[in-house]
């Protein structure tokens, strides 16, 4: 019986020369400029490049202290202070990540490796930055030790957010998957925070069922969800407050025809879009959602600067920050995801009015968990959000002890974890992470 031969497809031939051709155009022109721009830059910042190699630079690439005593990890250190000045120093740095991008993608290339960051670009067009890491373990164990230090004293609840994939959503296109560890990092840490008895949530189980697609969801050009995704995962978050503490929240200020929605469109540029240009990933749409109903609030920050701020009146004038609508200088806008909170190390936000449940929730917060929150308020009397990477000086079981919650809730994302630039001042034994 004869073989049957297909034919090569003269589309896919010709599409497969051109992109010959473009690589060795772009290639021809793309390396000696970065060489050219890479020896400016070392003539130019010597003593910038020397400083970099200094303990008192390269010790906040260290997952301790302790470490910087160690060879191998204060050289590995060392090595990545080094290659990060090295990047600030070349002239047109973002414009060349541009054109890396550009290039990649002519190639027919998903991903891009930007620095230490490989940004695949997903079936409907979100940007996600996969992770080759092994093991979460230390951090998990971390979490651990500040639940064993509460002793019971208080409901905790642990909640682990997976950035841009859940059950149902888009899949990570053919081939990637095999690289990309973040599934086997969720479990490793939910696996661990369960085993020892702490109740705990899955960001993937959130938006099996919401009926909303990818793009509702996730931002294009930036880790975060979009605010609705974060308003579907406040109920999530409301229907564990009232299991574990016996209070009932009134859930129905946060269903969706009760907030008047204002949409700000082509405006946000995420951090992803920042190093890939926005020729590459086009602009996010930003969106608020106001409730109809009387509010009456006080919020009190300490800004990442460590500025104290004070604010008060209905939801919209003292828990919207309206200022991350404004634009950078070259046109941009690059801090509208942060409308609901994001790089405060504590905010408070206290609701006036008689009809919310006398709580009092203490948050232990990434970015993520920051709109959700900001909506928390519509519900409780007290909300305190805590950001630990500013909060230098004092433990997490301090600020228990300070704000005495009926709740404390802990709600971190993969990059949280994997950043570690925090600490609880529970034990943390980087070891670990080499399990």
């Amino acid at each position: 019986m004869s073989q049957k031969k297909t034919a090569p497809n003269p589309n896919t031939s010709k599409g497969t020369k051109i992109q010959r051709i473009v690589a060795s155009v772009l290639t021809v022109a793309f390396i000696p400029l970065i060489f050219a721009f890479g020896i400016y830059g070392l003539v130019s910042n010597p003593a910038e490049l020397v400083n970099s190699l200094r303990y008192s630079h390269a010790r906040s690439y260290l997952a301790s202290d302790e470490e910087g005593t160690k060879f191998f990890p204060m050289l590995k250190a060392r090595i990545q202070s080094l290659e990060n000045t090295l990047g600030e120093t070349v002239p047109l740095s973002s414009e060349l990540g541009y054109l890396n991008a550009s290039f990649q993608y002519a190639l027919g290339k998903r991903m891009v490796t930007q620095g230490d960051q490989m940004l695949l670009s997903l079936p409907d067009g979100q940007i996600y930055n996969m992770t080759t890491r092994q093991s979460l373990a230390a951090e998990a164990e971390e979490v651990v030790g500040f639940y064993e230090q509460l002793d019971g004293s208080v409901p905790f609840l642990f909640a682990y957010i997976n950035p841009q994939f859940y059950t149902g959503s888009i899949e990570m296109p053919a081939g990637y998957d095999v690289i990309d560890t973040g599934d086997e990092l969720a479990d490793q840490v939910l696996g661990i925070v369960r085993e020892a008895g702490i109740p705990a949530l899955d960001s993937r189980d959130f938006f099996a069922d919401s009926g909303y697609t990818d793009n509702d969801l996730y931002l294009k050009t930036d880790m975060h969800w979009t605010t609705l995704a974060a308003l579907l995962a406040t109920r999530i978050y409301a229907e564990q407050i009232e299991q574990m503490t016996g209070v009932a929240l009134d859930t129905s200020k946060i269903d969706l025809d009760q907030f008047e929605t204002v949409v700000y469109p082509d405006l946000f540029l995420g951090e992803y879009g920042q190093q890939l240009g926005e020729c590459n990933t086009g602009l996010d749409d930003i969106t608020f959602y106001l409730p109809t109903y009387e509010t009456d609030f006080v919020r009190d920050s300490i800004e990442e600067d460590g500025t104290p701020e004070h604010a008060e009146g209905d939801f919209s004038e003292a828990v919207v920050k309206w200022d991350a609508l404004d634009n950078e200088p070259d046109g941009t806008n690059i801090r509208g995801y942060v409308g609901y909170g994001l790089v405060e190390g504590l905010e408070e936000i206290t609701n006036r009015t008689d009809d919310c449940a006398d709580l009092t929730l203490l948050i232990f917060r990434d970015s993520y968990t920051a709109p959700i929150g900001s909506f928390l308020s519509l519900m409780v009397k007290n909300v305190v959000m805590v950001d630990m990477r500013k909060m230098d000086g004092i433990s997490a079981m301090e600020l228990v002890e300070q704000y005495d919650p009926d709740m404390v809730i802990f709600s971190y994302s993969r990059q949280m974890f994997e950043d570690h630039r925090y600490d609880l001042g529970s034990g943390y034994d980087a070891s670990l992470d080499e399990v």
